[in-house]
């Protein structure tokens, strides 16, 4: 019985040191944004992407609204918040995996003191190219 719980322990620990590819960080502020995939090598057809975005580098960045569009003609999609995590999702249709970029709006929350001053909302538009899972995957080696 315990050469099995060691066994499972052993397997738990080596299917947890998978590293899933990231784009690099990009700044706003301060906040900063990196995108992951599911699945995590972008293939071409529908693809979640993930935006996880953090504030003053440790903290998360939920207070955001995000939408998503490939290439710059696209269609503009809100991204789905996954709770206060600081964690934007929704599913896209990639068709070339080497030179789409997904072109994520940010818009951030006025606060009320913003609201009261009629001070204009900030918002920017970040360009992740999404060549960079493949990239990774074949770096390392999985």
């Amino acid at each position: 019985m315990n050469k099995l719980i060691l066994l499972c322990a052993l397997l738990f620990i080596t299917s947890c040191t998978t590293e899933i590819p990231t784009s690099p960080t990009t700044k706003w502020g301060d906040y900063t944004f990196r995108l992951e995939a599911r699945p995590p090598v972008i293939v071409e057809g529908m693809i979640e992407m993930l935006t996880i975005v953090n504030y003053k580098e440790k903290l998360r960045g939920w207070d955001l609204i995000l939408y998503y569009r490939i290439g710059p003609t696209g269609k503009w999609v809100q991204a789905i918040q996954d709770g206060h995590t600081g964690v934007y999702r929704r599913a896209m249709k990639i068709n070339d995996p080497a030179s789409d970029v997904l072109h994520v709006h940010v818009k951030r929350n006025q606060t009320p003191e913003e609201k009261e001053k009629n001070e204009a909302r900030k918002e920017t538009v970040i360009e992740f190219p999404l060549d960079y899972s493949t990239a990774a995957a074949s770096k390392s080696g999985s």
